[in-house]
């Protein structure tokens, strides 16, 4: 779990200044232009799709050539409720309840509750490799630790070299 100036500090830190994003997060894109970061609309060297955007499109035809694309999602889980997120800004938790997968955020005095579409790391991975990407990287979150068995999300980064 982060802060959106953890991941404007990960851009600067990897030596990014434009990237392509999809993200809920609300605060996010104005910590990223603050950090000297330029988001585009075309394909950029990093491409970050946050936030289950990974559930309803793919990333892989935003990157530029020898670029970048991180994906957060929740991962499929049969039954339970998950926290995703305690952030400054924001607080998101998984529900699962054996039919469907809900994603409920509070963000600045609002609760809004999303259906998701979760992604095996399997099947990302293998879409990934069919648009010639190769996985670079996988934690359980922004604070870059290595995920566990039990863990209901992840962060992965994929390079297209």
């Amino acid at each position: 779990m982060s802060d959106v100036s953890d991941i404007a500090q990960w851009c600067i830190s990897q030596s990014h200044r434009q990237v392509k994003l999809q993200t809920r997060r609300p605060n996010l894109a104005a910590a990223l232009r603050e950090a000297g970061i330029e988001i585009i609309d075309g394909s950029a060297p990093l491409v970050l799709w946050l936030d289950d955007a990974v559930g309803t499109s793919m990333p892989w035809d935003h990157a530029a050539e020898n670029g970048e694309v991180v994906v957060e999602g929740c991962l499929p889980v049969t039954r339970g409720v998950h926290a995703i997120a305690v952030e400054t800004d924001r607080a998101v938790i998984m529900t699962s309840d054996g039919n469907g997968c809900r994603r409920i955020e509070f963000i600045e005095g609002r609760v809004t509750t999303l259906p998701i579409e979760p992604v095996a790391v399997e099947l990302l991975d293998e879409q990934a490799r069919k648009a010639g990407f190769d996985l670079a990287g996988r934690w359980v979150d922004w604070s870059m630790e290595p995920p566990t068995r039990n863990d209901p999300c992840h962060l992965s980064l994929f390079r297209n070299f």
